[in-house]
């Protein structure tokens, strides 16, 4: 089987907070997981994740910081992110 990388967003972003990150500002967002999903999310400090509203504006960010705590049966990940440079 090949190989692939799974592209997570996070999703529900606010509009208060989209106008934050767009003004340089950093904010803090979690992403809940199962275990199996939590297996394949690859992320770390420096890599860049897109964000979504519920309207579906999106706009690419940089992780600064990132704690996880995990549970039997979810794992949560608690994300500082800023604004990235990435225009796609």
């Amino acid at each position: 089987m090949d190989s692939f990388r799974m592209r997570f967003i996070i999703g529900k972003l606010t509009d208060e907070e989209l106008h934050a990150l767009r003004r340089g500002e950093p904010i803090i967002s979690k992403m809940l997981l199962i275990p199996e999903d939590y297996r394949v999310f690859h992320y770390c400090e420096g890599d860049e994740i897109e964000v979504e509203t519920p309207e579906g504006d999106r706009i690419w960010t940089t992780i600064c910081n990132m704690e996880i705590v995990e549970d039997p049966g979810r794992v949560i990940v608690i994300l500082t992110l800023t604004r990235s440079g990435k225009t796609k």
